[in-house]
């Protein structure tokens, strides 16, 4: 009989994972080396989920809950999932739910818009859109929608980081920032200007302004967690300084966390237990809410 939880089985599993994640990385196809890993955790550790809720109307505007629980209310975290806004999907981050699951959080994840399809502010709007469903129905789920905090990764933290500082998007469904408890950005493009010709056309050059999130920061902003790698070849350490520099400048409450090692991809594995080592991101971001909630009154 196979032990999943085994010693040398998470190590079989870390180690195809990040074959599979150097190789992916390049061709786009991250869910492909995700696989193992959100397989195995499924059979290892169950946890209670609904997929495919309806937000929007749109075909993609769907999102999963994971770790409802009759029996309590749970804060709850949604997770914006990165991928340079033109791939990804929210069963991919199975992993990332499993770890903040074990926290005690109810964890929501919402599919978005993509380029080509979408260009910018779409997949903003989505999110929006996703966060007021939230809001509205995620107490039937057993969550508590007092407590709602957001994090997300590389593309996934831009988003969240101007779903916070530019209030026109929740504005746009009846919220403000302040519905939102706190924000965690893990490796965000806060400010950088689109090259990359791709990019270009997912942003619009008349967009370059309103994309950068230093540009709608003013100090009102929820608190804000940000964690970043030195080591991070895919999005630059600027982007964490300068967002960083002005959340401080502006009288806004931030904590940022600088790590050596874990590099871009690695800032989003760290999050489950499985491979968080000296890095953990997971206490991190754990301790973050636990001490915005120990606060609200």
């Amino acid at each position: 009989m196979i032990v999943f939880t085994s010693i040398w089985f998470r190590a079989l599993m870390t180690m195809l994972l990040w074959i599979g994640l150097t190789w992916c990385h390049s061709i786009q196809a991250n869910g492909l080396a995700l696989w193992p890993l959100n397989t195995s955790l499924k059979i290892s550790h169950p946890i209670e989920s609904s997929k495919n809720i309806r937000y929007g109307p749109l075909k993609h505007q769907k999102l999963n809950v994971y770790g409802q629980n009759a029996d309590t209310i749970k804060p709850v975290v949604m997770f914006i999932y990165g991928g340079g806004w033109n791939k990804g999907k929210k069963n991919h981050y199975h992993f990332v739910a499993d770890a903040l699951v074990r926290r005690g959080y109810l964890v929501v994840i919402a599919d978005y818009i993509k380029f080509p399809e979408g260009r910018f502010p779409t997949f903003i709007e989505d999110i929006a859109q996703a966060v007021a469903w939230t809001k509205t129905h995620i107490a039937q789920y057993g969550g508590d929608p007092e407590q709602l905090f957001l994090t997300g990764h590389s593309a996934g933290a831009h988003t969240g980081a101007l779903l916070i500082s530019d209030a026109s998007y929740l504005n746009a469904v009846g919220l403000q920032p302040t519905d939102i408890m706190g924000f965690a950005g893990l490796a965000g493009p806060y400010n950088f200007t689109p090259e990359y010709h791709r990019f270009v056309k997912t942003f619009g050059q008349a967009n370059f302004k309103r994309m950068k999130v230093n540009n709608h920061v003013n100090g009102d902003e929820p608190p804000v967690l940000l964690l970043h790698s030195r080591n991070d070849r895919v999005v630059g350490q600027f982007n964490f300084d300068t967002f960083r520099n002005q959340l401080q400048a502006r009288g806004g409450q931030v904590k940022a966390v600088l790590f050596d090692d874990p590099g871009h991809v690695g800032m989003v594995m760290k999050i489950h237990p499985w491979f968080a080592d000296d890095v953990n991101l997971t206490d991190h971001m754990d301790d973050f809410f636990q001490s915005l909630m120990n606060k609200a009154p």
